[in-house]
């Protein structure tokens, strides 16, 4: 079940990469924002979860039915993942932050693209335990509207 919702979870990130993209293009820039913080917060939870409950035996079997990353854990539970061998993590939490605050339209364009092109770049080596076809298919949807 953990494996489910991960996955779930995972699939969700990249159709939001994709709407974020289509609203970037769209000149759309704060829809873009919130969908592709959206996104990342699914990457991180989907990644927990991964961790988290492998790690105990006895919750495998266990439904998890909605998990999300407080903001205010972000950089700490990315911290910990990279320690496990997850690249990048802390560095794109903080590409997430930055999307966070109050910038011009066009620094915060620049950190949509950026976080969206890190997280196409990482997504399938962090997932590869869950990885399928499927996914596969729509990251290379994402990577074609780039």
């Amino acid at each position: 079940m953990t494996r489910n919702k991960a996955k779930s979870l995972l699939i969700n990130s990249v159709r939001r990469v994709k709407i974020s993209l289509f609203y970037l293009e769209s000149g759309l820039i704060d829809e873009a924002r919130k969908e592709i913080q959206k996104s990342w917060r699914e990457v991180i939870s989907a990644l927990l979860i991964l961790n988290l409950y492998s790690i105990v035996e006895d919750n495998k079997d266990r439904e998890i039915i909605h998990y999300s990353v407080p903001r205010s854990k972000i950089f700490s539970i990315s911290k910990s993942l990279e320690d496990r061998g997850y690249k990048d993590l802390v560095k794109i939490s903080s590409m997430y932050f930055s999307s966070l605050q109050e910038l011009p339209k066009s620094e915060i364009k620049v950190l949509i693209s950026a976080l969206a092109d890190e997280e196409i770049m990482h997504i399938k080596e962090w997932f590869s335990e869950i990885w399928d076809e499927k996914l596969d298919e729509m990251l290379n949807e994402v990577k074609i509207r780039r």
